[in-house]
């Protein structure tokens, strides 16, 4: 019998087989790298819009905190520090403000008296609690109020004499209030202010802002040429250039912290208006928005956040700012 043999092939992918393969494995490579994209891009966006948004709402909740505390009618404010009009424009507009500033409480209730030692001074029943220069002192019964900005222990303890901006203890000290066992209550107030600053205006065709006579003007956003980006909310107090609380110094205001970043919005404060169209002065009126200018948006709309609100003051001790 004859035995047939038979030579097995070698077999191999064809060219064509390793076309398709390698253009597969091509295929979903390019898949896994947009998936792999898009979550770095949600990862960047996320990160961005958190820490903008932290910042905002950090620097809300405590401007919402002092101005509940607030003892005076707040006061909108510029870059220079001047008091901005709080009235509406003639087409009802609430005039916007890069800043506000305000009163809180700092000592008191004291008792002020004049001082047994010296019939030209008038001493205060502060305690532990001395004021500092630049500090308010509140006199709610008399309507009498005035910056301090002289400071010094008083003849009697646990007293401090004041000296004012306007020489109020002057004519406080021949009140005929002191007569006998009268006396009046008093308050120490700090004068406060947060204001936003620092930031820039960088060209862009769909920003917020257009530029006429040297003086950048909000638009309807997308119809302007810039955009405001890392402003800062700056909390200020009303200080003294003296080192010495017994010699008096030359008020100014003192920048005393960052309390928010990556602000896009140069002029967040304003007075909402009330049901006739007027100022309703109860209320801050802050709208606050915020984006990391170091993240890219990606092909995102945007990457800000907003916080829009109205803060109210619980109290008014004070006549004026």
């Amino acid at each position: 019998m004859k035995l047939l043999t038979h030579k097995l092939a070698e077999r191999a992918f064809t060219v064509a087989e390793m076309g398709v393969a390698v253009g597969v494995l091509g295929l979903l490579g390019v898949v896994f790298f947009q998936v792999l994209q898009s979550g770095l891009t949600l990862s960047a966006k996320n990160t961005a819009v958190n820490a903008a948004h932290e910042e905002a709402r950090e620097g809300v909740v405590r401007m919402t905190r002092d101005i509940h505390a607030s003892v005076s009618v707040p006061q909108l404010r510029d870059t220079s520090y001047a008091v901005v009009s709080s009235t509406p424009s003639p087409g009802g507009t609430p005039p916007t403000a890069a800043g506000v500033s305000f009163q809180n409480i700092a000592y008191g209730p004291n008792f002020i008296f004049q001082d047994p030692g010296n019939s030209t001074l008038i001493m205060i029943h502060d305690g532990a609690a001395t004021p500092l220069q630049g500090m308010r002192l509140i006199i709610p019964a008399w309507g009498l109020e005035d910056d301090i900005i002289k400071v010094s222990g008083a003849s009697v303890a646990s007293h401090s004499n004041i000296w004012t901006a306007h020489a109020m203890e002057t004519n406080v000290k021949n009140n005929p209030h002191y007569a006998g066992s009268y006396y009046a209550i008093t308050y120490y107030t700090n004068r406060v202010m947060y204001l936003v600053q620092n930031g820039n205006y960088v060209a862009d065709s769909h920003g917020d802002f257009t530029l006429s006579g040297g003086v950048y003007t909000q638009v309807t956003a997308g119809t302007g040429q810039y955009h405001y980006e890392n402003g800062e909310l700056h909390y200020y107090v009303m200080s003294t250039t003296s080192a010495n609380q017994s010699v008096a110094g030359t008020l100014y205001w003192k920048d005393v912290a960052t309390v928010a970043r990556y602000l896009s919005s140069p002029k967040p404060f304003s007075v909402p208006l009330n049901r006739t169209g007027g100022s309703d002065n109860k209320y801050v009126k802050v709208t606050l928005s915020a984006r990391d200018p170091k993240s890219t948006n990606r092909g995102y709309i945007a990457t800000a956040s907003l916080l829009d609100t109205q803060i109210d003051y619980r109290s008014r001790l004070t006549i004026y700012q």
